[in-house]
């Protein structure tokens, strides 16, 4: 019995570091006994192995029992085995109650694997309560009343001199710095389809070179702006105000978007490696995205198409 017992106790040591836990997601407060209208710091910690690629969670709808101040976040964070990504979301409420902030839904993928995972945080519990009065005592003023009369004069004074000052200023301005309004020449521009301005972005974004001069950051997020905005104008898809995976929600549930799904996931996910996890592409994926991009827009511009071609018919009607 006790050979056994000293067999299974080495096999879980050997075995623990194989079924460790790739990912961790830790929600907290500061503490858990709030005032009413109070500062209530609320953090959410990621912890992951090197080999794991998180996709940015949209947790402003599980904060729906209590007032947003602001979200700062993401913050990476990395080490020589894991990497950390911080989340701090100020929060506040003005009235008493014990508030339960439910687990907060992370989805990610491992390295080698295109699965998309998910993993919950803990739920986080906090109360609230206001502030205990003595109804028995007398009512009194928090400052004593401020005597305006004091200042009156001097309130006048300064209206006077704003009022003077901008007179004067209108008249020289007028006369010294004023211009003949130019006669101004608009141009008509040509009206072009969802998919031909996207398409002139683009070639206008490869242009600037922005990657190949070390605006890595910058040439995937504008990259992508450019393809949501693309979904928004080509099939009315509200892209640039949702996350990664509710944009790709929406355009799978599109008869000419699921035709790019595939391709969509892995632009969109190469893109947020570098934008949320400070991860550093090799040339050929910046390349690649900029291939992915035009293919996007191609793949699905048979709308403009059908479009263009009902124009060219009814003035071939009239």
């Amino acid at each position: 019995m006790v050979k056994k017992f000293f067999f299974l106790l080495i096999l879980q040591f050997f075995l623990s570091p194989i079924f460790a836990q790739e990912i961790t997601v830790t929600a907290s407060t500061d503490t858990s006994d709030y005032m009413i209208g109070d500062q209530i710091q609320y953090s959410l910690i990621i912890t992951m192995d090197k080999n794991v690629y998180i996709i940015n969670p949209f947790f402003r709808d599980s904060l729906k029992n209590i007032d947003v101040i602001g979200i700062n976040g993401p913050t990476p964070e990395e080490t020589e085995s894991v990497k950390t990504v911080k989340y701090l979301c100020l929060l506040s409420r003005f009235d008493s109650a014990l508030v339960t902030i439910p687990p907060i839904k992370v989805e990610y993928r491992t390295k080698g694997d295109s699965t998309l995972k998910t993993i919950l945080s803990n739920p986080v519990s906090f109360n609230v309560h206001r502030l205990d009065v003595n109804v028995q005592e007398e009512i009194k003023d928090i400052k004593p009343p401020i005597k305006l009369f004091d200042y009156l004069f001097l309130i006048y004074i300064l209206i006077a001199f704003a009022i003077i000052s901008v007179i004067v200023y209108y008249f020289i301005y007028r006369k010294y710095f004023k211009k003949k309004k130019e006669e101004i020449v608009v141009k008509k521009e040509e009206k072009l389809l969802s998919h031909q301005f996207a398409l002139k972005k683009l070639d206008e974004l490869e242009k600037e070179q922005l990657w190949q001069k070390g605006f890595v950051k910058d040439y995937h997020s504008r990259i992508t702006d450019i393809i949501r905005e693309y979904f928004e104008k080509q099939f009315g898809l509200p892209a640039l105000e949702r996350t990664t995976t509710e944009s790709l929600n929406l355009l799978s549930k599109h008869p000419l978007g699921i035709k790019v799904l595939d391709i969509t996931s892995q632009f969109f996910s190469n893109a947020d490696l570098v934008k949320f996890a400070k991860f550093t592409p090799l040339e050929i994926v910046n390349h690649e995205m900029m291939t992915q991009a035009k293919h996007i827009v191609k793949r699905t511009a048979q709308l403009d198409k059908e479009e263009e071609l009902k124009t060219v018919n009814e003035e071939a009607n009239v």
